[in-house]
C-alpha cells in the first residue's frame, strides 16, 4: 500500500489531542479535549471557547474513552485546518491512536467518520500504549502506566501487543486529586478570611469581573485549569507513606522528599483573585497522596460516604502489582516487564511519582528487579505516543500492510470486517 501524501496522525489523549503530519518529528497541533457551541450545529474548540463564557463546555472523554461524537467530525476538520491541509483531506491517509480498552463500537464510529464524513483515502487506528512503546523502542516488554485526568491504566506489552489479561484501571486519576485540592485551598481562604468562595478565587483572571455571568459549565472548566495551575507548581509525591491526619514530617525523614535537595521547603501560591496560600508544606505531598491511596484518603475527607470510593480502590503501585499478578506469567516474562516499566500521561508531572511507584512496588513484589522510565522532558513526554505512531506506521516497520484498511475495502467489506481489523 503506497501513500502519495504522507498522513495525518491524530493522538486521542484524554487530556489534550496532538495532531501533526507525519513528515514531522512531534505533533505541532494541541487541543483541549473540550468543546462549546453557539448554534446547535456550530461548534466552537481550542481557544476560541474562552470567547464565549455564557455558552456550555461539553467534554469527549470518560475513562480514557471518546464517548461524545457529536463535533468529532468537525473537530477532526479543524485539526486539517490548523495543519493547513483542508484541501488535502481525500487524498491524505489519516492514523489515529485510541486506548487499548476503547470498546469494538469505538472503532466502527472512527471508520464510519473517516470514510464517510470525512472521505480519507486511508486508514489507521492503534492502539496509544503500544505507539509508546515503540517510541521508546521497547515494543518487545514494556508495562506502560498511563497516569491521566480521568483514568490511571495499566497496560502490559509484550511482543509488540498487548495482554490483555494485565490491563487494569482505576477512575482515580488527576482530576481525583482536584477534590483534595479544592478542600484545601478553602480551607486556607477561611482561615485568611478571605471574602471569596473556593469556586470564585479559581475563576481565572480574565474572567473574575464577569464570574456571576458565567455559564456554569464554562466555570467549572475553567476552575479545572486553575487546578491543573496549582497541581503543577505545587504538587510533589512523598517517598514516604502519609497518614492524613499528619501535620509534619520528622526532621530524620524529610532529606530525600524535596526533590533530593534537602530539607522540605515551603512554597507559596497566588490564586486567580490575587489571594496568596503561604507557607505550604507537609500539604505539598499529601495533596498527591491520594494516588496511591485512595480509600484512606477519601474517608479523611468523608468519614460518612468516602466520596464513593470503594475500600478496595487501589493506587498506581498497587494496580501495576495487580496487572503483573492478573498475567499469570512466567519468571522470564516478569523480569522483562518489571524492568520496563514507562510512566506516562497527563497526571505524570508530580515530582518524584517515578520513585515512589518503585517504593510502593517493592511492598509488593520482592523477588524481581524493577526499573521504570519517566521522560525528564514534559514536551517528549506529552508527544511519545504520537511519536510511536508516525514510527509505527511508517514503511520501514514490518507490519505496516496490516496496520491500514483503504476506502474501498471498507465499502466492499463493510463495517465490521474493518472494526474487526483493529481489535
Amino acid at each position: 500500500m503506497e501513500f502519495d501524501f504522507p498522513s495525518v496522525i491524530v493522538d486521542l489523549d484524554s487530556a489534550e489531542i496532538k495532531a501533526g503530519i507525519s513528515v514531522g518529528d512531534t505533533p505541532t497541533v494541541t487541543l483541549p479535549t473540550v468543546y462549546s457551541k453557539t448554534s446547535p450545529s456550530t461548534f466552537v474548540f481550542d481557544d476560541n471557547i474562552d470567547l464565549h463564557p455564557e455558552n456550555d463546555v461539553y467534554t469527549l472523554f470518560n475513562d480514557g474513552v471518546l464517548y461524545n461524537w457529536e463535533a468529532i467530525p468537525d473537530y477532526l476538520r479543524y485539526i486539517y485546518g490548523k495543519l493547513n491541509v483542508t484541501e488535502n483531506i481525500k487524498e491524505m491517509p489519516l492514523v489515529v491512536a485510541e486506548n487499548a480498552w476503547s470498546p469494538l463500537r469505538n472503532k466502527s464510529k472512527a471508520l464510519q467518520i473517516a470514510f464517510e464524513e470525512l472521505e480519507v483515502p486511508i486508514f489507521s487506528l492503534l492502539k496509544r500504549q503500544i505507539c509508546t512503546a515503540y517510541s521508546l523502542s521497547k515494543p518487545s516488554a514494556v508495562v506502560v502506566v498511563d497516569i491521566e485526568d480521568d483514568v490511571v491504566a495499566v497496560t502490559p506489552i509484550s511482543n509488540g501487543r498487548v495482554l490483555g489479561k494485565g490491563m487494569v484501571r482505576s477512575k482515580y486519576g488527576g482530576d481525583f486529586l482536584n477534590v483534595f485540592s479544592l478542600n484545601y485551598i478553602k480551607n486556607q481562604l477561611a482561615a485568611g478570611h478571605s471574602p471569596d468562595s473556593v469556586e470564585d478565587a479559581l475563576v481565572p483572571r480574565q474572567f473574575q469581573s464577569s464570574r456571576d455571568s458565567l455559564a456554569d459549565t464554562f466555570k467549572r472548566y475553567q476552575i479545572t485549569k486553575s487546578l491543573r495551575d496549582f497541581k503543577e507548581c505545587i504538587l510533589s509525591s512523598s517517598m514516604l507513606k502519609l497518614e492524613p491526619s499528619q501535620t509534619d514530617i520528622p526532621r530524620e525523614n524529610q532529606l530525600g522528599m524535596a526533590h533530593g535537595s534537602g530539607l522540605l521547603e515551603a512554597k507559596d501560591y497566588e490564586l486567580p483573585n490575587r489571594y496568596t496560600i503561604k507557607g505550604i508544606g507537609i500539604d505539598q505531598y499529601k495533596l498527591a497522596e491520594p494516588l496511591f491511596r485512595p480509600y484512606e484518603y477519601a474517608t479523611a475527607l468523608d468519614p460518612a460516604k468516602s466520596l464513593g470510593v470503594p475500600r478496595d480502590a487501589e493506587g498506581v503501585g498497587s494496580l501495576i502489582f495487580t496487572s503483573m499478578k492478573n498475567l499469570g506469567g512466567t519468571g522470564e516474562m516478569y523480569v522483562n516487564l518489571l524492568n520496563n516499566i514507562v510512566i506516562t500521561g497527563s497526571s505524570a508531572f508530580i515530582p518524584m511519582m517515578e520513585q515512589r511507584i518503585i517504593q510502593d512496588l517493592r511492598m509488593y513484589i520482592q523477588d524481581y528487579s524493577i526499573s521504570t522510565y519517566l521522560a525528564p522532558d514534559v514536551i517528549d513526554r506529552n508527544a511519545d505516543t504520537w511519536v510511536g505512531a508516525n514510527i509505527l506506521t511508517s514503511s520501514s516497520v514490518g507490519d505496516f500492510e496490516h496496520l491500514f484498511i483503504s476506502k474501498q475495502d471498507y465499502e466492499e467489506n463493510g463495517e465490521s470486517y474493518a472494526a474487526d481489523k483493529f481489535k
